[in-house]
């Protein structure tokens, strides 16, 4: 196997300035890849590409990108095609979930949710599917999408069916885009330790009853996401298109 997988790739990773875009981003550039941090965050995103930059050599650029926007988006694609001249990997992973009950949850809250995870992840992937297609060269698209497509909670409906829809997204991608050699995978993370959960997992009593119910008695990093999201990023996963990877030590026995 190639000890640097995605050498000469370029590659976007939104939602990349913390928690699983980060691990994925940092992967991707030890793997080889330029890689563009992009998040509605500027001041983390360009620490995080300072950081990716200094620990692993790779070229990196921050780029400020509101996923929801289109015109934000299609400017990200055109600065990273200005700056490192092609693109070869989407990895759309910015993501919301506000966590409001089912019978609380007003519309905005609703369409915020939809508007960053579904329409977010419609924005990157057909924007970076042209440059690919026009490229020639094939390509890689991989969203994240959840185990809340297969189960999920009473303050999760939102977050849920966003994803859930980012799911069939995928799919039916895959299907219009084969013939161009770009492929369109996603990984479906379970519960991955980050700073937006520490609060609760870093209780000694919580750890335990997760590690008591998971297979895996451990909770998950970014890296392992990142593992995953490399594999489908490079030539190993040329056969593999409209396929889940579920990254969630066991947890769900389904899916």
């Amino acid at each position: 196997m190639d000890p640097q997988p995605l050498r000469e790739k370029v590659a976007i990773v939104t939602g990349a300035a913390r928690g699983i875009g980060y691990g994925i981003a940092h992967r991707f550039a030890v793997e080889g890849a330029e890689v563009v941090i992009a998040d509605i965050n500027a001041e983390l995103g360009t620490e995080a590409a300072a950081r990716i930059a200094d620990e692993t050599g790779r070229k990196t650029l921050a780029i400020r990108c509101d996923v929801a926007n289109r015109a934000s988006v299609d400017g990200m694609i055109a600065q990273t095609m200005e700056q490192l001249g092609r693109l070869d990997i989407m990895m759309a992973n910015a993501g919301i979930c506000p966590f409001v009950e089912f019978l609380e949850l007003d519309v905005a809250t609703w369409q915020k949710t939809i508007d960053v995870i579904l329409t977010g992840s419609f924005n990157c992937g057909q924007a970076a599917a042209r440059v690919m297609i026009e490229q020639g060269c094939g390509g890689r698209i991989i969203f994240t999408t959840s185990l809340a497509t297969l189960s999920a909670g009473s303050s999760q409906v939102d977050y849920a069916a966003a994803k859930s829809g980012v799911k069939m997204l995928m799919a039916t991608m895959a299907g219009a885009l084969g013939k161009h050699d770009i492929t369109v995978n996603a990984v479906a993370p379970g519960i991955i330790y980050t700073q937006m959960g520490a609060f609760h997992w870093d209780v000694s009593e919580h750890r335990e009853a997760f590690a008591q119910t998971n297979p895996i008695g451990r909770l998950g990093e970014p890296s392992d996401i990142a593992a995953a999201a490399t594999f489908l990023a490079s030539q190993e996963a040329d056969y593999i298109t409209a396929a889940t990877i579920r990254v969630d030590g066991g947890r769900m026995a389904l899916g």
